[in-house]
């Protein structure tokens, strides 16, 4: 059986270069109070309240700024906002349940994959409606729109985009010995063997072993071996002498103490910010991270920054997968154009410049491209490198993508703990593939 073709947007994986090089058209406003009068809507004589959810305002290192969001928001508009959140994990899922029942829900948060899930179950609203086609064009690149445009209708507004990246320490590459990072793959163990050789509870490499972001992390390794989950035809493809390889490589990492299990992304986040790990894999929310630990938003590239994936040999273009946050509204809502200001506020260059300031994450509007504090920011240059070669994840487009990297997680798991041959897990992850 068939797995369902992924559909990749090409012009997606440009994205982040091209908002940084500008367009023309109207700037956003900093309060979103220009959305409300291109769209032509009064705000409601009544205050209202509005429920937005996400998973980012429960993460520490976004806590603080996402009161301030909603602070700015309330002050401005005199409604008020109700933050619901739950794990990323869990988001997609909890969305959908929420909607199919009497709860309130109007703004939401999503990132490409719950994006795709949630899109598909019919639900949202198109905010071409909401906001005005013309307006959305003015502010915003189109590549960043195209993204969350589905047939026509433009179901999520973008809010910020990159690609997930390597992260790295500086500081402690260059106490093993490295004043520049690894781009080769052998490059990189030796590497990670001079990091192991500092000694401690230093994890070089935290990549993901558990959970949604075990083949998350998974994915960008297989590309750069050769191998692929799916063919052009949609096919199960993952049964592939690459695949095994890499699955081989990663049981190699574990035995010699370069990598860990039991291993996530919340888990490498916390670790990385104590400097107990050199390596690991990130959006450009780390530096959130980096911030919350009491670094400096200009000092954090000494400590935190990104690269771009090692090669097997020179020449071979390094991997990454697309990643971004976007905002949507839900049809059942009541508060549409309320919810619209709220997102505009959330998007504006007052809130957008503290957003990147203090937590990296990218602006998309095209007057926050503009500013040279976004041009020449160290840090998201090294995100935006990598990015140019991004691709979305292979599930990134699927109903099932759960599904799917559950199993991926499962057959690694196998692997890793010797409980299987790199052989027999990338064969039985081909034959459960067949069977979803």
């Amino acid at each position: 059986m068939k797995m369902r073709k992924w559909t990749a947007l090409a012009t997606s994986v440009l994205m982040a270069a091209t908002m940084l090089a500008g367009c023309g058209g109207a700037p956003a406003s900093q309060n979103g109070s220009q959305a409300s009068s291109q769209a032509g809507s009064a705000s409601s004589a009544e205050p209202v309240n509005l429920v937005w959810a996400g998973w980012s305002g429960e993460e520490e290192a976004s806590k603080e700024i996402f009161t301030r969001m909603r602070e700015t928001y309330e002050k401005e508009s005199g409604n008020t906002v109700t933050w619901v959140g739950w794990t990323w994990a869990d988001t997609a899922q909890q969305l959908l349940i929420r909607n199919q029942g009497s709860e309130q829900l109007d703004l939401a948060q999503v990132d490409i994959g719950i994006f795709n899930t949630v899109a598909q179950a019919g639900v949202l609203a198109d905010w071409n409606e909401i906001l005005g086609e013309d307006f959305l064009k003015e502010n915003f690149t189109q590549s960043a729109l195209d993204v969350g445009n589905v047939d026509g209708k433009q179901l999520a507004l973008p809010w910020s985009m990159a690609s997930i990246s390597m992260v790295y320490n500086p500081e402690l590459l260059a106490q093993a010995g490295w004043d520049k990072v690894p781009t080769t793959m052998e490059e990189f163990e030796q590497c990670l063997a001079d990091v192991k050789a500092l000694g401690g509870d230093i994890v070089p490499y935290a990549v993901s072993t558990k959970d949604a972001t075990c083949a998350g992390d998974f994915m960008p390794w297989l590309w750069t071996f050769g191998g692929a989950i799916f063919g052009e035809d949609g096919s199960v493809t993952i049964n592939s002498e690459a695949a095994v390889e890499c699955v081989k490589w990663y049981q190699d990492m574990l035995a010699k103490g370069y990598i860990a299990m039991d291993t996530g992304r919340g888990e490498a986040r916390q670790m990385f910010a104590q400097g107990k790990v050199a390596f690991y894999d990130d959006a450009v929310v780390a530096k959130g991270q980096a911030v919350s630990n009491g670094v400096a938003p200009e000092e954090v590239v000494n400590v935190c920054s990104a690269m771009s994936r090692p090669v097997l040999k020179a020449g071979d273009e390094p991997q990454s997968t697309m990643w971004g946050h976007m905002l949507v509204i839900f049809d059942k809502s009541e508060y549409k154009q309320q919810a619209a200001d709220l997102a505009m506020t959330l998007v504006g260059d007052e809130i957008a410049m503290d957003y990147f300031t203090n937590n990296g994450m990218p602006p998309v509007t095209t007057s926050m491209a503009e500013k040279e504090e976004v041009k020449q920011d160290a840090y998201l240059n090294g995100f935006l490198e990598s990015t140019a070669t991004a691709r979305l994840e292979e599930t990134a487009r699927m109903t099932n993508a759960n599904e799917v990297k559950s199993v991926i997680t499962e057959e690694l798991q196998y692997a890793l703990l010797g409980q299987k041959t790199a052989e027999q897990a990338v064969a039985d992850m081909e034959s459960r593939l067949n069977a979803l």
